[in-house]
């Protein structure tokens, strides 16, 4: 609350930028729930997949090539720059689908039809079968 014990609430919009109080960052505002579902699926979620998967595929290639400056007549040095790279890109996508995840489900009822944020959401529980089962089942077969 203001010192003045006072609480002004902007109801029309007509407050100048800088006395309004600062909206949170992006990735913030998404795990919060206070995102337009559009903006949390169509940029962050649709275009931050190409976003993560190009800069970590450039990565691999920046880390092959490394590991090959590093041990020039060794296919050992370039194979362990890439499986560092792919590390980096998995750990990467795991953090960003976790956040990505979170914030769609949380930012479903933020749009104006409410149909849009079931389809949200069951999108979000088919995504994650589509990444989980796969592992389940590697892992299954692993320990048995």
């Amino acid at each position: 609350m203001p010192a003045e014990g006072h609480l002004f609430i902007d109801q029309f919009g007509t407050t100048p930028t800088h006395l309004r109080p600062p909206a949170a960052p992006w990735w913030k505002a998404g795990p919060r729930g206070r995102m337009e579902l559009w903006r949390v699926f169509w940029v962050c979620f649709v275009f931050g997949h190409g976003v993560i998967i190009g800069i970590g595929g450039g990565l691999m290639v920046f880390a092959m090539v490394l590991g090959f400056a590093f041990g020039p007549g060794s296919l050992d040095a370039g194979f362990a720059g890439l499986a560092s790279g792919g590390a980096i890109l998995a750990l990467t996508h795991v953090a960003f689908v976790a956040w990505c995840l979170v914030s769609v489900w949380r930012c479903a009822g933020n749009c104006i039809d409410r149909r849009w944020g079931y389809w949200a959401r069951g999108f979000m529980v088919a995504y994650t079968a589509v990444i989980v089962l796969p592992v389940a089942s590697w892992l299954m077969e692993r320990s048995g």
